[in-house]
């Protein structure tokens, strides 16, 4: 009796003997399958696209893979051979073997995508229920109806406000504020670093939030660094004088004289550094201190046996700071000096060491100490 006599394809790639056949070629097995064919033609194609899809299947996998993953495989594939068209009497071997290749290669790679799948969903759970806290920033301008500028570049960025005040945004900042401000007040929000000029304006003060601080102005020239990641928020006066107040002080305050009690004034040249961690505000001079343009603003720091305390006033009404000194010891100390192209530390470096003094800053001041000048 002939048992492959109404087998078809599907058929001939299931059977043992078959596979056994394409899989070790025996001599005997294809005896057998040489002569079936010959007695068989009508079924010869059936055998043929058989036999060249089992050796595809064997030909990407080693004679000692489990034959139960073989198994997997191989009706994986008759899968694909059943979505071919229908009644098309050849298979594409070819496009047959593309396709088992295709398979192979997902197969081998079907742990790794689904931990790829795993680790994405995981992370965007942990995206979704686990985010970051809020930075101050996104804190004050959430739901407002503001206009963001916000610099990716990698040069400063300038901005001209509606009332006339420029802000020079530096890279990886933004800041935020009204298309038009309100009447009785000015309101800015920064996170990063920025430099204001601030257009005069009496009635409405000029107010810039950045991190836990709000600084108030009414018209002046300053800066604010305030990143998101730095331990610390500090903002430099250039010229004229602002109020700087913590946030929770600024939103608490009952009254003007209750406010003020709370903030900290700075001057040209003066700037604060807030510490984060122990919310301190910490009073001092700029790294930098610039010459306050005015008309009385000396042209040269040359001088010529001229008292000390002369030139410490030549200094102070130059950078607008303030410089403690005993005016009775200094003003017998004569100094020789050339101290136009020196930075303001510089300078004091040099006279100090003339007339064998020190000096140190505290609070935003100068204050320089000396026994007086030895005849």
């Amino acid at each position: 009796m002939n048992q492959y006599k109404e087998y078809s394809l599907e058929d001939f790639v299931l059977d043992a003997n078959f596979q056994k056949w394409v899989r070790y070629a025996r001599l005997s097995d294809s005896a057998f399958w040489q002569s079936y064919v010959e007695s068989n033609p009508a079924q010869e194609n059936d055998i043929l696209q058989a036999k060249a899809l089992l050796t595809s299947v064997y030909r990407h996998y080693s004679t000692d893979i489990n034959d139960a993953d073989i198994d997997i495989e191989i009706q994986e594939l008759l899968s694909k051979v059943r979505m071919t068209k229908a009644g098309d009497p050849v298979i594409n071997t070819v496009a047959l073997n593309q396709s088992l290749g295709n398979y192979v290669f997902k197969k081998t790679s079907l742990f790794w995508a689904a931990a790829s799948v795993i680790l994405v969903l995981g992370l965007g759970w942990l995206f979704m229920n686990v985010q970051k806290p809020k930075s101050n920033y996104e804190v004050l301008t959430e739901g407002k109806a503001l206009v963001e500028e916000e610099n990716d570049s990698d040069a400063s960025k300038t901005l001209m406000l509606a009332d006339g005040s420029k802000i020079v945004l530096q890279p990886k900042s933004r800041v935020s504020y009204p298309s038009r401000f309100l009447a009785d007040k000015r309101e800015v929000y920064l996170s990063g670093e920025a430099s204001f000029e601030i257009a005069k304006d009496h009635n409405r003060p000029f107010l810039v939030y950045a991190n836990d601080l709000v600084t108030k102005v009414l018209g002046t020239s300053f800066t604010v660094k305030a990143r998101d990641a730095s331990q610390n928020t500090t903002v430099e006066v250039k010229e004229g004088k602002v109020s700087v107040f913590r946030q929770v002080d600024f939103a608490d305050g009952k009254g003007q004289n209750t406010l003020k009690s709370k903030g900290l004034v700075l001057t040209a040249n003066q700037k604060i550094v807030f510490e984060h961690q122990n919310s301190d505000m910490v009073k001092t001079i700029r790294d930098t201190p610039e010459i306050v343009a005015s008309e009385s603003s000396p042209k040269t720091f040359d001088f010529v046996n001229a008292p000390a305390s002369l030139v410490l006033d030549e200094l102070k009404n130059a950078y607008q700071i303030d410089i403690i000194y005993d005016r009775d010891l200094l003003s017998g100390c004569p100094l020789t000096a050339l101290l136009t192209r020196q930075s303001l530390f510089e300078k004091l470096d040099i006279i100090c060491e003339v007339i064998e003094a020190r000096y140190e800053t505290i609070d935003g001041q100068i204050v320089v100490y000396s026994k007086g000048c030895k005849n």
